[in-house]
């Protein structure tokens, strides 16, 4: 570790760092100023956060050297003070790079700086490895301008600056005090030049080519070697274009990280004059997909918002691109008018809609079915003639080295280094054989990259051709291939194309695709499965009636309906999403950024199943974690690989909610489908979870525990830390892992006692009481010691997190542990900061797992903030017409950040729960019936419920309120002996209340309870 600052700077023993946020020891806002980049800060940054340094006495800084985390800050601004609380801003960015960062400005006399978000931002939280000084000294410095203005001021982006003509070209050099290791140079143009030369030069003086643009183009130049270097000057050497001289706008150092890839060739290939034809993702904006698959096949493809096709996890995406007969071309992309569907509103069969040219309609339709045993995906562009007059043109199908995951979604390149068109009809990649086209296309050819994207694959399809090759290679990996299909089509007429794609249960990993070694595709013949060119398009609406008979026969029947149909419709969407993200039989929250099964998420999309009428889906899940995941020692491992092997990765025993969500799932599935004896062959399992669950309590309980810490009583009796709450990157004592606790000694419980085992009951229900009460003792000890008057979600820090504290109240039935007020007020400020993001122009990024606090407010008896919050969240569907949600939503559609996982089934499950936590709870004492139900719900023609499984038995139900007359009808199914509270969705308390024609007087404005089950109450107001 460096232990003194560099030449200029104050003794590094004399800084002291500081930031906004609470922290804990591992991410200690000193581990960014302290020399080792093993260390990091991390911490929020929303408006209002900060991390800063005070350098103990003055210095003239001329910028800052910043190596990022993974989570870096889009936006943020580098403030200097002389004292601390009267700052000035020195430098703004809003496109910040990430990685190893030179933040560069004219040189600043100062004592503190900053890091702050600004006013306005939808970054939420970063890490920071190293954040260094650096003097004025240090800085590099810029060299070579035409003009006598401080140069120091083109790090930031600003009027044109000429270059000083030379022998060889205008240029400019920037000069690095001490040898750097960069990777290049982003210019920014103000008249762009013909061509773009970067050097570098070495500790010893000479010079060398870095990187070279032989023909420039757009706004900006990225200039990178393909390995950084380390270098005391940087040289650019530019021609004019057509005798314009040219300027720059901007400067800006590369760090070691941003060296050319691939990748990066290919996004600046993305920015010449057919940009337009590229997918959106590679103008840095942010692509939306969803699922097309078989439940739980081991492959499944992606399908994203403008048609595009990714077959199988990492597999090059295939493009529709339309150029008409003027030759004019288009693709689909962000400022393209596009309809979305999805069959019957729910069936995961998504279709995109588009118009090319005017009277001409693109509609791309992706279905999967099964095929000896194994996914086949169809897909089928479609274009119709919707005019007056025939249309002429050619469709090409571009077969890209490029995933629809985009590079900040873990995706981007997928390699494409040996390409071949198979006997006219088929494209073969790295040796697999990617799809197959049952319309024999009229044009076809592949092409490797070229040197400079000379050959890239869009050219052809702007100028309606195919390249001659038939066979490529690019070391690179960015060959690619076209189909191109002439299309005439007469007023009216249409012209169907039809791919297929044989995936296979194989399951084709990151490590495969890099290295472009496939597994061959399985078996297909595309003329037995599709017919002839004329027959394909029938053959497949035929395929697709078929399989949307299937979907029919799984969820169409399901037991709801509410007068906004819709809310059912994402129902359905989410059961059948469930069932695709499947691996086998592993519940995976998403069909690409996990390969793992979570019972934290398994377990909730287990019991969403089961109450859907898919018990069998979730007993086979139960099993399956049964056997591998329950170690002897109790351990419940919280994840496991989808080939039901434990994984060994971070956190692998060390998220302890685990334990209490196990318990939970054997739990429900025996209370609502056939009793505590059907899984009692997991008694075993069981009782080690629970003795697992004792050990973890017991490690808080030893003398002297947390001792140095202040009011460590906050630490005593809960859980050992963990990092089962995805907010906390170090172990933690998070309350969430207590609420699951509760949950597990709870359930346990009731599962001894029905099995028979009345000492292991009566030992889980000590446990539960001691549990609770440490719990509650904690909570309100950690309030005190952090001022607050909230519920807080850790012990460690008394953090703020209202939606990790909603599973209090459900699932885990926890809420007599808050104190109440508390409480309240984190789901007041909770709420008031949610209705700010409707503001217009309002930024903001957050997760729908905030669905949970629809049912917080359900308990709460606030059924108007639950019906807010519900559609709050369902607003954010994205596209809404596919019915699904990211993991993490912002306010900018566009903005190229990481999203999580979609359709993010996790997310699903907690839409599913919210949605039957409003029409009904099942409390340990009785069945409540509208308990979070609107008053819109029950108007028009009301709302039905049948078949629904619940601990009291299945649940019929219809209610309907016309004019001031609300009737519920129970059908057949409840327990003879249930006790049921009925509420009132407008919560005003009835005239009258008849229940079976006899009069109730036992009620009051919220609901009232009945000893058992009813035929019809009516309730008069």
């Amino acid at each position: 570790m460096t232990t003194t600052a560099a030449d200029d700077l104050p003794p590094r023993s004399q800084w002291q760092a500081s930031s906004s946020a609470t922290e804990t020891p591992a991410l200690a806002s000193a581990n960014a100023f302290d020399g080792d980049l093993t260390t990091r800060w991390g911490g929020p940054f929303s408006p209002g956060h900060w991390l800063q340094v005070d350098l103990g006495a003055v210095a003239d800084i001329g910028g800052v050297r910043i190596a990022w985390d993974t989570s870096h800050a889009n936006r943020y601004l580098i403030q200097a003070s002389h004292d601390g609380r009267a700052w000035r801003t020195i430098y703004t960015t809003d496109d910040s790079p990430g990685g190893t960062e030179f933040v560069l400005f004219p040189a600043v006399r100062t004592r503190y700086l900053r890091l702050a978000a600004p006013a306005r931002t939808a970054d939420w939280g970063v890490g920071i490895f190293e954040f260094q000084p650096l003097s004025a000294t240090q800085a590099p410095r810029i060299v070579g301008l035409a003009d006598k203005r401080d140069a120091a001021a083109l790090w930031s982006t600003g009027p044109a600056r000429p270059l000083r003509r030379g022998r060889d070209g205008s240029g400019v050099e920037i000069a690095f005090p001490q040898p750097q290791e960069v990777a290049g140079l982003q210019v920014g143009w103000g008249q762009a030049p013909d061509s773009a030369t970067l050097e570098s030069r070495d500790a010893s003086g000479a010079w060398s080519p870095l990187a070279r643009e032989p023909q420039s183009f757009g706004a900006s130049s990225y200039l990178a070697g393909d390995a950084p270097r380390t270098v005391t000057a940087l040289r650019l050497v530019t021609h004019a274009a057509d005798g314009k001289p040219p300027s720059v706008t901007r400067l800006r150092v590369l760090g070691p990280k941003a060296v050319m890839t691939p990748m990066k060739r290919y996004q600046l290939a993305a920015t010449g004059k057919d940009a337009a034809l590229f997918p959106s993702s590679l103008q840095m904006q942010q692509v939306y997909w969803t699922v097309v698959g078989i439940p739980a096949g081991r492959q499944k493809a992606v399908f994203d918002e403008y048609g595009n096709l990714e077959a199988f996890k990492g597999a090059p995406l295939v493009q529709p691109v339309w150029r008409d007969a003027s030759g004019k071309a288009a693709a689909a992309n962000a400022d393209t008018p596009i309809t979305h569907r999805l069959r019957a509103g729910w069936m995961p069969m998504p279709e995109v809609q588009w118009s090319p040219q005017p009277g001409l309609t693109l509609t791309s339709s992706a279905i999967a079915i099964e095929h000896d045993g194994a996914p086949v995906v169809l897909v089928r562009h479609r274009l119709t003639n919707t005019g007056n007059t025939p249309v002429e043109g050619t469709l090409s199908l571009l077969t890209r080295p490029l995933q629809v995951s985009p590079p900040w979604q873990n995706g981007g390149l997928s390699p494409i280094r040996d390409i071949a068109i198979d006997d006219g009809a088929g494209m073969r990649v790295n040796g697999r054989l990617l799809f197959q086209s049952a319309t024999t296309p009229d044009l076809h050819g592949v092409a490797a990259f070229g040197a400079y994207g000379e050959d890239e694959i869009t050219r052809f399809a702007a100028a309606g051709r195919a390249p001659d090759a038939q066979q490529a290679s690019d070391r690179q990996g960015l060959a690619a291939g076209l189909f191109g299909y002439r299309v005439h089509l007469a007023p009216g007429a249409r012209r169907d194309i039809v791919l297929a794609f044989a995936l296979g249960d194989e399951v084709i990993d990151a490590k495969t695709v890099q290295a472009a070694r496939w597994p061959a595709a399985p078996a297909l013949d595309v003329g037995e499965l599709l017919g002839n060119d004329d027959q394909a398009g029938a053959k497949f609406d035929a395929l697709a009636d078929a399989l949307a008979a299937l979907w029919e026969q799984r969820l169409g029947r399901i037991g709801l309906s509410l007068p906004d149909p819709s809310l059912v419709d994402m129902l359905r969407a989410q059961a059948a999403y469930m069932l695709l993200n499947q691996s086998g039989p592993a519940m995976q929250p998403g069909p690409r950024n996990y390969n793992r099964s979570f019972i934290r998420d398994g377990s909730a999309t287990a019991v969403v199943l089961l109450r859907m009428g898919m018990a069998k889906t979730a007993r086979d899940y139960l099993h399956w974690y049964s056997t591998h995941a329950v170690h002897d020692n109790g351990l419940v491992s919280p994840f496991l690989n989808d080939d039901g092997s434990v994984n060994d990765g971070f956190g692998s025993d060390l998220e302890y909610d685990a334990q209490g969500e196990y318990l939970w799932l054997v739990a429900e599935i025996a209370r609502l489908d056939g009793g505590a004896q059907t899984v009692r062959e997991y008694q075993p399992q069981v009782n080690r979870a629970l003795k697992f669950l004792q050990e973890l309590r017991e490690r808080t309980l030893v003398p002297g525990y947390q001792s140095d810490r202040p009011h460590p009583e906050r630490f005593a009796g809960i859980l050992a830390p963990s990092i089962s709450h995805e907010g906390y990157s170090v172990p933690t004592h998070s309350y969430w892992d207590n609420y699951w606790a509760l949950r597990g000694w709870h359930d346990g419980a009731w599962l001894a006692e029905q099995w028979g085992d009345h000492a292991t009951a009566s030992w889980a229900r000590a446990q539960y009481k001691l549990l609770h009460d440490s719990l509650a003792a904690s909570i309100r000890a950690t309030m005190q010691w952090k001022g607050i008057d909230t519920v807080p979600a850790d012990a460690d820090q008394g953090g703020n997190d209202p939606t990790s504290v909603s599973i209090a109240l459900d699932p885990t039935g926890a809420q007599d542990v808050l104190p109440m007020q508390a409480l309240t007020n984190t789901f007041d400020r909770y709420l008031a900061e949610v209705r700010k993001r409707d503001a217009p122009d309002a930024l903001y990024a957050y997760t729908p797992y905030e669905m949970r606090n629809v049912l917080t407010f359900v308990h709460l008896d606030r059924p108007a903030d639950a019906e807010f919050m519900l559609g709050h969240v369902t607003g954010d569907r994205r596209p809404r017409a596919w019915q699904e949600l990211a993991e993490v939503v912002y306010s900018d559609k566009r903005h190229a950040i990481y999203l999580g996982d979609m359709p993010h089934t996790w997310i699903g499950a907690e839409y599913a729960r919210s949605l039957f936590g409003m029409l009904m709870f099942e409390g340990d004492d009785a069945l409540s019936l509208l308990p979070g139900t609107p008053p819109s719900w029950v108007a028009g023609p009301g709302l039905k419920v049948d078949g629904l499984p619940t601990a009291y038995g299945t649940l019929a139900m219809q209610a309907r309120q016309e004019g001031q007359r609300l009737t519920i009808t129970l059908g057949q199914g409840l327990k003879a002996n249930s006790a049921l509270k009925v509420y009132w969705p407008s919560r005003r308390k009835p005239t009258t209340v008849r229940v079976d024609g006899r009069l109730v007087h036992d009620f009051d404005a919220q609901s009232v309870l009945l000893a058992r089950p009813f035929q019809t109450l009516v309730a008069v107001w």
